[in-house]
């Protein structure tokens, strides 16, 4: 596959655990707020399906982004193919909540009930933003054999 040669460019690999640890640093700190003392809670109570479903949303999210950058620094001919699905999947996730008990981003922009059903629909949102990074980097020939 395309994207596995990729990512066994240096390169790309950088860029890809870049992507993912600036995303989930990010993230995380957004989950608490900001308040540092509280990222030990945050690992505590966020429920393991939620968790599992972050670190494959934010493992995508960042070889989308690689492989986003590869496709940017090609040659330019006719048909090479840009989305913007990486963004508008990054930043619907940002404003999910994965702990119940902690807030996210969203609570301080959205309203109450906004926050609530994003909260509650949370694994189903995480597998939607999931799907559009698989569909991204479908769209882009990260599965085609070469």
């Amino acid at each position: 596959m395309k994207i596995i040669k990729i990512l066994k460019m240096r390169r790309y690999a950088l860029i890809a655990a870049v992507a993912f640890l600036i995303f989930s640093s990010l993230y995380v700190y957004t989950q608490v707020l900001g308040i540092v003392q509280n990222i030990d809670l945050w690992f505590v109570t966020i429920p393991r399906l939620n968790l599992l479903l972050f670190t494959i949303f934010a493992s995508l999210f960042a070889i989308t982004v690689s492989f986003q950058v590869y496709n940017w620094q090609q040659k330019k001919v006719c048909n090479v193919k840009s989305v913007g699905t990486p963004s508008s999947a990054g930043v619907l996730s940002l404003f999910v909540a994965q702990c119940p008990a902690c807030a996210s981003l969203g609570a301080l922009f959205l309203p109450l009930s906004i926050t609530t059903f994003l909260t509650k629909y949370s694994v189903a949102i995480d597998l939607l933003s999931i799907s559009l990074l698989l569909f991204t980097i479908h769209y882009l020939g990260g599965f085609r054999n070469e």
